[in-house]
């Protein structure tokens, strides 16, 4: 899916499929960071420590809380960076008619109006 995003990116010129492109690279990179979290022991805890447990058994079935911090943060960055980009296309929509990246390029080099 990383790989999907990256051809789309380079491939389509649409400002609005690109941004879609950088969701579906943002949600692979995102699912790989859950996977690599993820303990495969039966049964799983949550990384909250109960009383009942040894440190020990607690640490050998918890899964590993960072993996989950960071996709929680690169979630709420990546939506953040969709509405920004999101708007940039939108203005630039309703400024010069197009949402064409090669055509964005032409009339930031002042090539075209």
């Amino acid at each position: 899916m990383t790989f999907l995003g990256i051809y789309g990116v380079a491939t389509r010129s649409n400002l609005i499929k690109k941004i879609i492109m950088l969701n579906v690279m943002g949600d692979a990179i995102n699912m790989l960071f859950v996977l690599v979290g993820y303990r495969l022991v039966y049964p799983v805890f949550p990384p909250i420590y109960e009383k009942h447990l040894t440190v020990e058994e607690f640490l050998g079935r918890a899964v590993d809380p960072v993996p989950q911090a960071l996709v929680l943060t690169a979630v709420v960055i990546g939506m953040a960076m969709n509405i920004l980009l999101t708007t940039y296309a939108i203005q630039f929509y309703r400024l010069h008619g197009t949402v064409d990246a090669r055509d964005m390029a032409e009339i930031m080099r002042g090539e075209r109006e």
